[in-house]
């Protein structure tokens, strides 16, 4: 009896080794582990996950490893043998047009939270494509524009009414006019679109905390947005800017004036 009784420790210690060599060659890896490998096999860089679940494929929403605040959603098959799509080197370009814009934006719209958001249709980058060291708007607007997928750089602004007077119309419609507008018009940007939410300080907050710790995606900004007033102008490719048929100085000061008069 005592004989039986090693034998099966035995064999419970052998395939103990066993699952820890097949788990130790990778054979046993997590749907985690793996997304992180298919990442730096497509970027050749480090990423970490956030957070994930199952819907048929995996969906997670990720960060490179230099930059954990630049989070962007991953969508894989149910296997996490392959990504079907991602938006890392879109959220890298939208972190750029952000950096550029936000200072800008700051003296016309002081206390205002800018975000840019790269909108596009469920689509991923090619391994081939310039690296997050080297990619530009440029590269992710031109591979969109050949491969006919619908997208344009959206510019996000809060804007704090509480620090918004009468005196600062031009410089705000100068700031839409003749910087972002010439910026399209010059190839700088391509066709964009400047949404405008106004709101008190709190608003603004709020909407910052929510969209540093998710995308737009996958947020509920959209919730907090709808309620409040808001200005979109859109800028076509030669960078005419339109808002209904047009936008002129009085339209944007009479929708502007009109948003102050209801706070």
């Amino acid at each position: 009896m005592k004989q039986v009784k090693n034998k099966r420790n035995l064999l419970i210690v052998f395939v103990l080794l066993l699952v820890l060599c097949l788990a130790g060659c990778g054979l046993f890896q997590s749907g985690e582990d793996k997304l992180k490998d298919l990442l730096e096999d497509k970027y050749g860089e480090k990423f970490g996950v956030e957070s994930y679940y199952y819907a048929g494929d995996m969906w997670s929403m990720c960060y490179p490893l230099s930059d954990p605040t630049l989070l962007f959603e991953v969508r894989t098959d149910g296997e996490v043998t392959h990504i079907v799509h991602d938006y890392y080197l879109q959220n890298v370009v939208a972190r750029q047009v952000e950096e550029e814009y936000e200072p800008l934006a700051q003296q016309v719209f002081p206390g205002c939270y800018l975000s840019v958001d790269i909108s596009h249709t469920l689509s991923s980058i090619p391994e081939t494509f310039p690296k997050a060291d080297t990619v530009t708007v440029d590269d992710i607007i031109s591979y969109y524009n050949e491969n006919d997928i619908s997208s344009n750089v959206v510019i996000n602004i809060f804007v704090d009414t509480s620090q918004m007077s009468e005196d600062s119309i031009e410089a705000e419609y100068a700031f839409l006019k003749d910087v972002v507008g010439s910026n399209v018009a010059n190839d700088k940007l391509p066709a964009t679109i400047v949404k405008l939410y106004f709101g008190d300080a709190n608003f603004i907050k709020e909407c910052e905390d929510v969209i540093l710790m998710n995308t737009w995606m996958e947020s509920d900004i959209y919730e907090k947005i709808e309620v409040y007033p808001m200005i979109w102008i859109g800028y076509d490719d030669n960078g005419t800017p339109y808002n209904g048929p047009d936008i002129t100085l009085d339209r944007y000061a009479e929708s502007r004036r009109e948003i102050l008069n209801n706070e």
